[in-house]
């Protein structure tokens, strides 16, 4: 969800573990697991002298994974194409994923709402277009109140009800930042008094890159879904473990709302992993492994990026995830056969 540079956060407790510690069903058909919250309470009641969540070896995980059905919910996210073509493409890749998008799709907005109208165009459009819920991104910084509460109001007039609320980033090129919305928690406040919109917020699980703390960005998490937001989506999840650690301490805080974990395709590693550590992000030591090991082979890369995605999808889900967003590029093959391993 953010592209500002920062030195990476590696965890002392990253996930280390070889992948693929056990074997999985690739055909799961059970309902989705309960909520994190019941998930821990579990913990609870099978033993007292077991240790923490993230703190078990992966053979508990997957002992949990299947005990949950291994199986929730799945959204995707696209951004707004810029030509007919891309468009068409989209739509393509929209009706691909539909029948496995039972949390539906989300459409980002650039930063400082440069692809505001791209956005909405496309929203619009995706709701046209599938009976599946369509969350349109909101991002405030570089728009005034009024044109930020302007572009809700037509989302909301097109049929548009799910925003995603978000600060943003400001745009390289911006010398002078419009009177707007100074934190997201001020605009969920504001969608809230406009119309009964379904508000989602960004989460981190290593902490925003501007947060002094983790348990400083906890608390602004808190007040974002205190001011009206009724979930949270964190941007993409490397580290299963670190996600884990995050949803025990926003229990802790008192955040019971959703938080929605985000895949990443890992087609291209090199470039993901810059995209990791520039936004703060905790790279396992085992995919680090496991792609260096995979370059020397770069016919069998597809097949390795599928094969972790799966892996952390499943840890993922293990740790409590209540669904899982999955970042498409505008591409549907890898994020289908996904969903397909899942069970849906």
């Amino acid at each position: 969800m953010r592209s500002t540079c920062c030195q990476v956060s590696h965890s002392t407790r990253c996930e280390s573990s070889p992948p693929f510690a056990g074997h999985f069903s690739s055909s799961i058909n059970a309902s989705s697991g309960s909520n994190h919250q019941e998930n821990f309470a579990l913990d609870k009641e099978q033993s007292t002298t077991h240790p923490p969540l993230v703190d078990q070896p992966p053979a508990a995980l997957l002992k949990r994974l299947f005990q949950s059905g291994g199986k929730v919910p799945l959204s995707f996210e696209f951004f707004p194409p810029q030509t007919a073509s891309r468009r068409d493409h989209l739509y393509e890749v929209t009706d691909r994923l539909a029948p496995v998008a039972a949390e539906g799709f989300s459409v980002t907005m650039g930063a400082g709402g440069a692809t505001r109208t791209g956005t909405h165009e496309t929203a619009v459009a995706i709701t046209e277009r599938c009976a599946r819920p369509v969350t349109a991104h909101l991002t405030t910084l570089g728009m005034s109140k009024t044109e930020a509460l302007s572009c809700a109001d037509g989302l909301w007039s097109s049929g548009v009800d799910r925003i995603l609320a978000l600060r943003g980033d400001q745009p390289k090129d911006m010398t002078e930042t419009p009177s707007g919305f100074e934190h997201a928690c001020d605009l969920v406040k504001a969608l809230s008094r406009q119309h009964p919109f379904e508000i989602a917020v960004a989460a981190y699980p290593e902490k925003h890159p501007d947060a002094a703390d983790l348990d400083t960005d906890i608390d602004h998490l808190k007040e974002k879904i205190d001011a009206g937001a009724s979930r949270a989506y964190c941007q993409f999840v490397l580290d299963p473990a670190a996600y884990g650690r995050f949803l025990e301490k926003c229990d802790r805080h008192g955040i019971h709302a959703p938080i929605v974990p985000g895949l990443m395709p890992l087609d291209d590693w090199k470039r993901m992993r810059s995209f990791a550590v520039a936004n703060g992000t905790s790279v396992p030591a085992w995919l680090d492994q496991l792609f260096t090991i995979g370059e020397t082979t770069p016919e069998i890369m597809p097949n390795l990026a599928l094969a972790a995605m799966v892996e952390q999808a499943r840890r993922l889900i293990a740790y409590g995830a209540p669904a899982l967003h999955v970042y498409t590029m505008n591409r549907w093959p890898l994020s289908l056969t996904l969903a397909r391993l899942l069970g849906h």
